[in-house]
């Protein structure tokens, strides 16, 4: 049988609601405490983001102001400009050298272009793979700078091209492009993130969209949610990423410094292990020292409970051994005090028990002398008295006038009630000595029997007897027929003026008891004074209307208290009476 948690030990539930409730403190604690470190850490990661974009930002702005510069400067230089008038004729060794200045030869990743107005390409010194297309014109006013390109998948790279005019404020008679590659490398990636601790991502690419670098591969442009965002904002790249956008001033490229999430929270979730390694020793310890202390407790009491459980059942020599100063201890003393006072007590009672006892036995020899007087010494003037009176009825009968007839004739009926009184008195007495012989009675057959007999002894007299089925009973047969006897013989002398008499026997269920139960169409009583039918002598009717000594019922209801049940009655004058009893066991029998 499983047994839930509400009936467990002391001993089981001490240490489980202990262990619970720290587990509860603790677990908010530590929820509480790694929210804190979780939002320290956001907000130390934001700081840093946009400090490191800032120094990125500031960085990444030299490059195009330098190219604009040497752009600049080239397309102003009057070889240069003899060059394109020429349309190429004129001034190359010139032109190239001018070039070495910005692209030297050992410079990688960077071509020089020089195109007419007509869209002719003059002159290219540098890396050949990194040619332009033809595009339109830089204005004239302005140093244009193009946004990051890509060609064949891999190669990115960005140009600056700046218009070549005739004289200071002549017309645009060409341009000079500067073709600049990105070069892409996992040793350069990890150079310029190192700068910053060698955690942090740095994405570069077009404001607008693709394409987009981590400085050692080309990859799709970050979210434009980011790329809109003037605050760092954590989104999805890979992973959940935590990162800042911001525009490098005068180019159409932007700056993404990002951090990993998990990354950034590691410090986060290892304080979390850390904390929960300690919360659980906390709550191991916790529950070992309730445990101990449930232990501590329930263990007198244990002793206390077994002990008091060996008292009850008999055993006055129990004691318990609970050492201490403590409560627990002051309470062994005081139950070993108390089982003393007992074992004195109950050998007190049993000496009291043993004198009583003997009283109770002489009491019993008087009584039992008493009933033999009864029986014996007061029968034999009553059988005198009613045997003169006999006689002189019988022998001077026709020498007695009328009133002296009738005066011996109530002599004779007093002596006969007296005699018959004597003998209730004395059946009433024996059924608080006799011992309840406890047994299955069938009490449909028992009734039915009585029954019998109350109509043969009732002779012409019309009455009707009807006797259900009844359900067995356990108990003493001899006694619980004198008690349906003295029923059913009441019920047939109060019915003796209806025309017929009927009475009728049966039972209902009241609960997880049985109550049988007699009622007749008599003379009934006054429900008021129901609690004097099963007294002894107590009578709710004359003698000369219904004849009796007023013991019978009084033995009917010692008879039923002595197996365990209870007896009353109902009725009403004229319309009848019902009385009721039950029998405990009856059930089961």
């Amino acid at each position: 049988m499983i047994r839930l948690p509400w009936s467990w030990s002391i001993e089981r539930k001490l240490p489980l609601f202990v262990s619970a409730l720290l587990l509860v403190v603790v677990l908010v604690m530590l929820g509480a405490a790694y929210q804190q470190v979780r939002h320290a850490a956001l907000s130390l990661a934001a700081e840093r983001v946009q400090r490191l974009t800032k120094v990125y930002v500031d960085l990444l702005q030299r490059e195009p102001t330098t190219r604009r510069t040497q752009m600049t400067t080239l397309a102003a230089d009057p070889g240069v400009r003899e060059f394109v008038t020429s349309g190429g004729g004129r001034g190359r060794d010139w032109v190239l050298a001018a070039m070495r200045h910005i692209a030297p030869d050992t410079a990688p990743n960077l071509a020089i272009e020089v195109w007419d107005s007509a869209g002719r390409r003059l002159l290219l010194r540098g890396d050949t793979a990194l040619r332009s297309d033809a595009e339109a014109a830089p204005p004239s006013d302005s140093v244009v700078l193009s946004p990051y390109r890509l060609r064949h998948d891999t190669l990115m790279y960005f140009a600056v091209q700046a218009a070549v005019r005739r004289g200071t404020e002549g017309r645009v008679i060409g341009r000079v492009v500067q073709i600049r590659r990105i070069n892409l490398s996992k040793v350069g990636r990890e150079t310029l993130a190192g700068i910053a601790g060698g955690d942090v991502a740095l994405l570069i690419g077009n404001a607008g969209g693709d394409p987009w670098t981590d400085l050692e591969h080309v990859i799709p442009a970050p979210p434009a949610e980011l790329r809109t965002s003037h605050q760092p904002i954590s989104y999805q790249r890979g992973e959940t990423k935590f990162g800042l956008a911001a525009p490098i001033a005068g180019t159409p490229w932007m700056l993404v410094t990002e951090l990993s999430r998990r990354q950034m929270l590691a410090p986060s979730l290892a304080y979390l292990r850390t904390m929960a390694a300690i919360a659980a020793a906390v709550v191991l310890i916790g529950a070992l020292g309730a445990w101990w202390v449930s232990h501590r407790i329930t263990t007198p009491l244990n002793r206390l409970t077994t002990a008091a459980a060996a008292i009850a059942s008999g055993d006055l020599t129990q004691r318990v051994d609970v050492p201490g100063s403590d409560e627990l201890g002051r309470l062994g003393r005081s139950f070993n005090d108390m089982a003393g006072e007992v074992q004195r007590a109950r050998s007190d009672l049993e000496g009291q028990v043993v004198q009583r006892t003997q009283a109770l036995r002489e009491t019993n020899a008087e009584l039992e002398a008493f009933s033999y007087s009864v029986s014996h010494d007061l029968r034999a003037p009553l059988r005198a008295i009613h045997g003169f009176a006999r006689i002189l009825l019988e022998d001077h009968g026709p020498a007695l006038d009328p009133e002296a007839k009738r005066v011996l004739g109530v002599i004779d009926q007093n002596t006969k009630r007296m005699g018959q009184l004597i003998d209730d008195l004395l059946a009433f007495s024996r059924l608080g000595r006799k011992e309840v012989d406890s047994a299955r009675v069938d009490m449909t057959e028992l009734v039915r029997s009585v029954a019998d007999e109350m109509r043969r002894s009732a002779g012409d007299r019309p009455l009707e007897i009807t006797v259900g089925p009844l359900p067995p009973a356990r108990g003493d047969r001899d006694m619980l027929r004198q008690a349906v006897t003295n029923l059913l013989d009441n019920a047939a002398k109060f019915t003796r003026r209806r025309t017929p008499g009927r009475i009728d026997v049966g039972h209902n269920t009241n609960g997880a008891e049985t109550v049988y139960f007699v009622k007749d169409n008599g003379a009934g009583f006054d429900q008021r004074y129901a609690g004097k039918l099963f007294g002894v002598f107590q009578r709710l009717h004359r003698a000369d209307e219904f004849e009796g000594t007023g013991v019978g019922l009084a033995i009917v209801q010692r008879i039923v208290l002595r197996h365990g049940g209870r007896v009353w009655a109902e009725g009403r004058p004229d319309a009848g009476a019902t009385f009721f009893f039950t029998l405990p066991g009856a059930s089961d029998a």
